[in-house]
């Protein structure tokens, strides 16, 4: 277990400790107002990005155009770059934080990963050659965290191995499956562990109980077997690289077409601990969207969340990690009572995340400025070329061409039809997911010119610049304050 926080500024280890963790897609321009938000509220909170999608190791970052995809890294923003200009940065302010090596996803393709965001979920198994490219890829982008000195934190994600499949047998197939791929031994350990009906204690004085079936058992150790197995691996690798050094581990099954059940929270966490491996923070997949206010039943999510909190902190000791955290719109939270529900089930005791928020923030205020304005005609310049950029993908049956994205360009061109004031939309669901494809945009020599730009005139125009940083620290503290971060240290 990591140890207890030292509250001192700059990076450490926050150990099992509820907080905000933020992403800071261009820390050049986010970090001010995030930080500024974390000292205002006396708190210790996490400053991260997504490895498989948002950064990658500088390797990458320098690499030529084309050499990798235009998902990959697309940020602009290196490994390095963003956990030591974190960690700089919050010892500047006075401000504690952890720097988490966010989702290190075993996936085929960055592009799967991105197209995850939008709510495409393809089901197809990674191939033999795809999982071990993945794993070297996990492997270059660890060894760069580590070598800063400053990694706290590791998210893992291999919910792409799970076996879909095992939840569609038949239960006799489900028993002879189950019986020709686990040893004897193993079995009989494995189903001793789901006898009985399991009973935890849950906030407020409440209850949880999960019951799995011997069948159950079976059918979710088919379904998950790979996953544990290949998390284990990347677990010890990051062991292996830190040594002594103390670090958290989080683990990620909240990027899956379906919610998580109880019993597989259970069952999951069971056999990981099994292994004798731990799991300071654990997402499941609460239902939600990734850029929605959640619209389902606040009781329902509430009980969900209440069930997953209780099984993660009895058995493994974690807090629940809130993934897919950010709203329609820079404004609105998750949407109204969402926190609420979320802290009722957990008693305040929950990590939460978000990130892509504050780039949407920045590119709605851009497109709010007059007409003529140069941050308004860089706005134009950016939504036109991603409007072209995808556009082409859907043209050609790119990689990114995929039926969610059709539809969204559709409903696009018919609200411009109707509205011409629509046109440039900043909340146009096609640019709201793929805006960021903007800032890997590159030149002939490599440039990020879109990237370039936006860091250059937000530098540059102190009015805009200040306007942004209180917008910022502004969206910061209705998190701080809606899950009652304040004074966590």
């Amino acid at each position: 277990m990591p140890p207890k926080i030292q509250a001192a500024p700059g990076a450490t280890c926050l150990g099992v400790l509820k907080h905000p963790a933020i992403g800071i897609r261009i820390p050049e321009l986010f970090l001010p107002g995030i930080l500024g938000a974390y000292k205002q509220r006396n708190v210790a909170g996490e400053l991260m990005l997504s490895f498989g999608r948002e950064t990658a190791p500088e390797k990458v970052i320098r690499a030529k155009p084309g050499v990798w995809e235009i998902t990959r890294g697309h940020t602009g923003t290196s490994i390095k770059k963003y956990m030591t200009l974190g960690a700089r940065e919050a010892q500047k302010a006075g401000v504690t934080v952890e720097i988490e090596a966010d989702h290190l996803i075993v996936i085929g393709s960055s592009t799967a990963a991105v197209q995850r965001i939008a709510g495409y979920h393809a089901e197809a198994r990674i191939s033999p050659e795809e999982l071990k490219k993945s794993l070297e890829y996990n492997r270059m982008a660890v060894d760069e965290a580590v070598a800063t000195g400053l990694v706290g934190c590791f998210t893992t994600d291999t919910s792409d191995l799970f076996w879909l499949e095992a939840d569609r047998l038949s239960d006799d197939r489900v028993r002879r499956l189950f019986a020709e791929r686990f040893k004897p031994e193993a079995a009989k350990k494995l189903l001793r562990r789901y006898r009985t009906k399991r009973t935890f204690r849950a906030p407020g004085g409440k209850s949880v109980s999960v019951t799995i079936s011997p069948l159950q058992a079976m059918r979710m150790a088919l379904k998950f077997h790979h996953s544990l197995k290949i998390n284990a691996q990347v677990y010890r690798y990051c062991k292996k690289k830190l040594g002594r050094k103390p670090f958290s581990f989080e683990i990620s099954l909240d990027e899956t077409a379906d919610t998580t059940s109880p019993r597989e929270t259970l069952f999951y966490l069971t056999e990981w601990k099994a292994m004798g491996l731990p799991c300071h923070y654990f997402a499941p997949n609460i239902g939600f969207e990734k850029r929605a206010d959640y619209k389902g039943d606040m009781t329902e999510l509430e009980k969900r969340t209440r069930q997953h909190h209780a099984i993660a902190q009895s058995v493994s000791g974690a807090l629940l990690s809130i993934h897919s955290g950010s709203g329609t719109t820079p404004y609105s939270g998750k949407g109204k009572n969402t926190y609420e529900a979320i802290l009722a089930a957990t008693g305040g005791q929950v990590k939460y995340k978000i990130s892509g928020v504050y780039y949407e923030l920045l590119l709605e205020l851009l497109a709010a400025l007059p007409p003529r304005s140069e941050g308004r005609k860089l706005y134009n310049h950016i939504f036109d070329a991603v409007l072209k950029l995808v556009k082409a993908e859907v043209r050609q049956g790119g990689p990114l061409a995929q039926p969610l994205l059709i539809q969204q360009l559709n409903k696009y061109a018919r609200q411009v039809a109707r509205n011409p004031k629509k046109k440039r939309d900043s909340r146009a669901d096609f640019f709201r997911f793929n805006s960021y494809l903007a800032l890997n945009m590159r030149d002939g020599k490599g440039k990020r010119y879109f990237r370039d730009a936006l860091v250059q005139y937000v530098k540059g125009d102190k009015v805009f610049r200040a306007q942004f940083d209180e917008q910022v620290k502004a969206l910061t503290l209705r998190l701080i304050d809606g899950m009652h971060f304040a004074d966590n240290l």
